[in-house]
């Protein structure tokens, strides 16, 4: 009798749980889940308090409770599709890659699911995987505004700016005008040389989102180019103040201040940038720079040789490392390294400095041979 009167007012909690959460009451759905007893058979009283664990970052037992749930049923994919969410916030990726396949197994139609996936794997940087999945859901439903950004990204990463445009553009005529979709709009202007479209956008967002610090670096970076240094500055002094040590604050301080030919200040934020990250390039680039300006050419090397150690693919490190050696009058290991930029950009960039090296090369070698 006793388990049966438990049963009754565990169903009664149950429905009054699910209405509360229904109307977005989630202090009252907490209140009566909770009160359930632990003996409960039902897995959605598993699935909910899961919810609510994950919501205060309880992940362990959000973790257990969906387990619970699919323990109770197996065959409710988005128990699966919320235990891969758990697995992923707790950081645990591999885990949560198994249960979003899993969600998907039992229902392949979700759009969700593949969604949740295909971020999965952006977030790994598995870009063809993630484009693959992306793919699928935008030809189930081609205007999934979520699917239609991540797209735009992986779209941004292949330098197809264009058509990361198109898609941005699109999403904003239908709507979904977020400030994200906003921002990477303004990324992909500032990459095709609209400056003055990129920071008009940068410049509405920026109103209510003041302290941004990724709007504001994108901002500074498009003030640079425009070669307002001044405007820039007083930005990238922004971020200073918001967070020192905040890399990309710092990185842009450099670069302003190289353009100014402070290199005292170069030097400065250059070891900054090295002190908050010893593993990124840009303080050695920068230091790089600040030595050379200085004349202090051979310890530009070194510390250009540093840059390139931990940025194997970038061109302007080969670049600028060509411009050291043809100081010093190498032209031979001068070619070597601006042939390297050629080789990592495609574009014209850097061939018309490889031609003249390739010319003054060639007349060395022949003074060499008189």
């Amino acid at each position: 009798m006793s388990e049966i009167n438990n049963e009754v007012i565990d169903n009664e909690l149950f429905e009054s749980g699910r209405q509360a959460y229904d109307n977005k009451d989630f202090e009252s759905a907490r209140h009566f889940f909770s009160k359930i007893s632990k003996s409960s058979k039902n897995a959605e009283v598993y699935n909910y308090l899961g919810l609510f664990d994950l919501e205060d970052e309880n992940l362990v037992s959000a973790i257990e409770n969906f387990c619970k749930a699919i323990n109770l049923d197996g065959k409710n994919s988005k128990y699966y599709r919320n235990l891969g969410d758990a697995y992923l916030y707790n950081g645990w990726r591999e885990e949560s890659e198994s249960a979003y396949k899993k969600a998907l197994e039992i229902n392949p139609k979700m759009i969700e699911y593949r969604y949740s996936l295909a971020n999965l794997y952006f977030d790994n940087k598995d870009y063809k995987k993630a484009e693959t999945e992306i793919d699928e859901v935008l030809r189930s439903n081609p205007e999934h505004p979520y699917s239609r950004v991540l797209k735009a990204n992986l779209l941004l990463i292949k330098k197809d700016f264009l058509g990361a445009k198109t898609i941005l553009e699109e999403n904003i005529r239908f709507g979904f005008d977020n400030d994200y979709t906003k921002y990477l709009l303004a990324v992909v202007y500032d990459e095709l040389n609209m400056y003055d479209k990129s920071k008009e956008i940068l410049t509405e967002i920026i109103k209510t989102n003041s302290d941004n610090l990724k709007y504001l670096s994108e901002l500074t970076k498009v003030f640079i180019k425009k070669k307002d240094l001044e405007s820039a500055l007083c930005l990238a002094k922004k971020m200073i103040k918001i967070n020192p040590d905040f890399v990309d604050g710092n990185i842009l301080n450099a670069e302003i201040y190289y353009q100014k030919n402070d290199f005292e200040k170069v030097k400065e934020f250059a070891q900054k940038i090295i002190d908050l990250d010893m593993n990124i390039s840009q303080g050695y680039f920068y230091l790089s720079l600040a030595r050379f300006s200085m004349n202090d050419i051979e310890e530009a090397i070194e510390c250009m040789k540093r840059a390139i150690l931990h940025d194997l693919n970038n061109p302007e490190c080969y670049a600028k490392m060509s411009d050291f050696y043809i100081a010093k009058k190498d032209y031979k290991t001068a070619l070597g390294y601006i042939k390297e930029s050629v080789n990592l950009d495609n574009t014209n960039k850097y061939k018309y400095q490889y031609a003249q090296l390739e010319k003054l090369n060639r007349k060395n070698n022949k003074k060499i041979e008189k």
